[in-house]
């Protein structure tokens, strides 16, 4: 019996020791139930259908974001072939399927965007980062006319001078037969137009070697960290606060953002230093509109400034330039697409080395048109369903979702839907050309719908039709090895190309002019 005593008296005592431990697990079982039916059993969202991991966790989103690197927008089409047009993927978010549903979350004024998505692109005081309404609406009243068509259509020759500028690099390239990554190229454009227009400040990056200027670079791969640091907040003050040199050595691609946002800093400090700084600019620029005492903007802080303007790179680089990537390849891959592409273009601009066509008169060429609309839709703009938060119960596609719900939906479902686009994976310019095309009209949605939509519309329009219709009047291409599978995307907040879109230049014309 002294043994057992013993024995006994040895289990408690160990027992005693680890009492705490036992507490710490028990408490953490009994919290992780309490969760688990919380959410799967007693929340307001439990009987929307969807995978129990996502009720459970936004960590069901992020696994398909991070670890299997920007999937989840193609996940979410699986997802509403097994559990129908409403799907819940978060405990507390909804996306959606449904066409009416797309009109019903991002024209209603009262849904504002959700500050956990927004807030790691660092540009909250902006109208495109700010959650607020009234913060967003004002913030967008300030740079609105900046954008309008009729300022656009005045500042029409400084999108002219940069692809001018990118002819005659791509001139020096005929000669060789290089091959061309067009997507740096595109970018390049976009980056230069932006920078040019909205701050009247050149970097050359449609002359830089390779069309790999470090800022644009910089910009592109940032995107998965974007995504990265959206799920994982804690690398958001790591990330940008490590030393220069560290940086330099684990992402020298960063660096060439650094740089640019130091030489956006230095022009912002400059102006608000000395304001007749603005009288010098050889044409308006956004600081005339965000500080004009007429727009009660004069007493913008520096951060806004600085927001607004890097919000405009990040928003009007890379959509514009993956339309003109998805055009590129298709035009190029079909070649009766390329010849009455090329057919209108000389009809409407015979004498190439004459005076460039200017954009009212492209604007009314039907087929180009109709290239443009299609690689809208198949290059999808902003691809990330963006969420936008239920501040009070609301129908949303035949559902009434309660207040504080987080819902989205990605334009994919919009543009991709076969009972509005017919063959929607095929790239067909002539779905546009029909008598009545007022419903694919109104389901083109790469800048969005509603208040929140994008503010550079014009500008992003203009580009496109100034882009293509002088690349494929004066620039002859032939590709080089790229396939369609290489348009294949990862979702971030925009499409990122799995392949590169590579090219010759056989031929250039009218490259000389001006």
């Amino acid at each position: 019996m002294g043994s057992f005593d013993s024995l006994v008296q040895a289990f408690f005592s160990v027992g005693e020791v680890q009492q705490p431990l036992w507490g710490g697990v028990i408490l953490a079982l009994t919290g992780g139930i309490y969760v688990a039916l919380s959410r799967l059993v007693f929340h307001r969202l439990a009987d929307v259908p969807g995978p129990k991991l996502a009720a459970l966790s936004d960590w069901y989103v992020a696994y398909w974001n991070v670890v299997k690197d920007g999937q989840f927008v193609h996940h979410l089409a699986e997802l509403h072939r097994v559990y129908g047009p409403v799907v819940r993927i978060g405990p507390n978010k909804l996306h959606f399927a449904d066409q009416a549903a797309f009109d019903t979350i991002y024209r209603d004024p009262r849904l504002p965007k959700e500050p956990w998505y927004y807030n790691a692109f660092s540009v909250t005081e902006s109208s495109f980062g700010a959650s607020d309404i009234q913060a967003a609406k004002h913030h967008g009243n300030l740079v609105r006319g900046f954008f309008s068509r009729k300022n656009v259509l005045q500042l029409e020759d400084v999108i002219q001078d940069v692809i001018d500028r990118f002819v005659l690099v791509l001139a020096t390239k005929a000669h060789t037969h290089d091959v061309i990554d067009f997507h740096r190229a595109f970018a390049s454009i976009t980056m230069e137009v932006i920078t040019t227009y909205c701050f009247d400040k050149n970097f050359n990056t449609v002359s830089y070697p390779d069309f790999a200027h470090p800022a644009m670079i910089g910009f592109h791969q940032s995107n998965s960290a974007l995504v990265a640091m959206r799920h994982i907040p804690f690398l958001r003050p790591i990330l940008f606060n490590m030393p220069t040199w560290l940086t330099r050595r684990l992402s020298p691609g960063a660096m060439g953002r650094i740089n640019f946002i130091k030489a956006v800093d230095a022009q912002i400090s400059g102006i608000l230093e000395d304001g007749s700084t603005l009288d010098r600019a050889e044409h308006e620029i956004i600081y005339h509109h965000l500080l004009n005492p007429k727009n009660e903007g004069e007493n913008l802080s520096r951060k806004s400034l600085r927001d607004h303007a890097m919000s405009l790179v990040i928003g009007g680089t890379e959509t514009v330039a993956n339309t003109c990537v998805m055009a590129t390849y298709h035009v190029l891959a079909n070649s009766r697409i390329k010849e009455r592409l090329k057919a209108e273009l000389v009809e409407a601009w015979p004498d190439v080395d004459a005076a460039p066509v200017n954009l009212e008169r492209l604007e009314k060429l039907p087929y180009l048109t109709a290239v443009i609309k299609e690689s809208l839709r198949k290059s999808h703009g902003v691809v990330y369903p963006a969420p936008r938060v239920v501040k009070e119960a609301t129908h949303v596609g035949g559902m009434l979702v309660p207040e504080n719900t987080v819902v989205g939906m990605s334009q994919t479902f919009v543009h991709l839907n076969p009972d509005v686009f017919p063959n929607p994976d095929k790239f067909d310019p002539d779905r546009w050309l029909f008598d009545d095309v007022r419903t694919l009209d109104n389901n083109l949605v790469p800048f969005s719908k509603g208040p929140r939509s994008c503010l550079g519309i014009n500008l992003a329009w203009a580009e496109l039709y100034l882009i293509l219709g002088n690349v494929f009047r004066k620039v002859d291409l032939e590709l080089a090895g790229t396939k369609e599978s290489d348009l294949d995307f990862n979702a971030y907040f925009i499409v990122k190309y799995r392949g590169r879109t590579m090219a010759k230049v056989l031929g250039v014309q009218g490259a000389g002019r001006g």
